[in-house]
């Protein structure tokens, strides 16, 4: 029997002040998000940032 995968995409901004230019998580951003989901049973396919300044996108997988 084929494994059957259910996939999930997060936007990831910082969670700046009003004041903050730029959308961009920090590392302790990141590695909150990526513990949490991973708590969940969620494995980290791909992270993508389009540009500086700009939200991270991850994507991830589990076993349905």
């Amino acid at each position: 029997m084929a494994t059957t995968w259910e996939y999930k995409v997060l936007t990831l901004k910082h969670a700046g002040g009003a004041f903050t230019l730029t959308q961009t998580p920090t590392d302790d951003e990141v590695m909150a998000a990526i513990n949490r989901e991973g708590a969940l049973g969620w494995e980290l396919v791909n992270a993508v940032c389009p540009g500086i300044s700009q939200p991270l996108m991850l994507y991830l997988k589990r076993v349905r």
